[in-house]
């Protein structure tokens, strides 16, 4: 399994360590993590869903801008791959899960875009967001 790590630049109060490494994971391996148990959590609008969506049965939708918000649904427990449109966004959503404490989260390098490039499961068209929350929380 390939794992890389990424450093991300902060803005620090102080002039400490600018760098926080987080872990990478291509998407092939992400699929096999959840297939083997590992969640999934999206975290692109709604609108960005119901174009087409991850096909995988352990995730949770979580846009962004709520995650501060819905951390409770996102387990500590578990191995998280956070996925977004092309790996920036859940980039951040990564680093900050790891300053709240997540010991085992996973950035999606390329997104669901290098997902479909792979030819992984993807729902196309019209795909609701609030199916992946109802049916699919953990």
């Amino acid at each position: 399994m390939r794992v890389l790590f990424y450093y991300i630049l902060l803005l620090p109060a102080k002039k400490q360590n600018m760098y926080q490494e987080i872990n990478e994971i291509y998407p092939v391996d992400a699929y096999e993590k959840i297939r083997n148990g590992a969640l999934l959590l999206d975290i692109r609008e709604p609108e960005e869903i119901e174009m087409f969506a991850f096909d995988v049965e352990n995730q949770i939708f979580i846009p962004q801008g709520e995650l501060a918000l819905r951390m409770p649904e996102v387990p500590l427990d578990k191995e998280v791959i956070i996925g977004c449109h092309s790996g920036n966004r859940s980039r951040i959503a990564t680093l900050f899960l790891m300053k709240e404490r997540h010991k085992n989260v996973y950035n999606l390098r390329g997104g669901i875009r290098k997902w479909i490039e792979l030819k992984l499961p993807v729902k196309w068209d019209n795909y609701q967001a609030e199916i992946v929350v109802k049916t699919s929380r953990i």
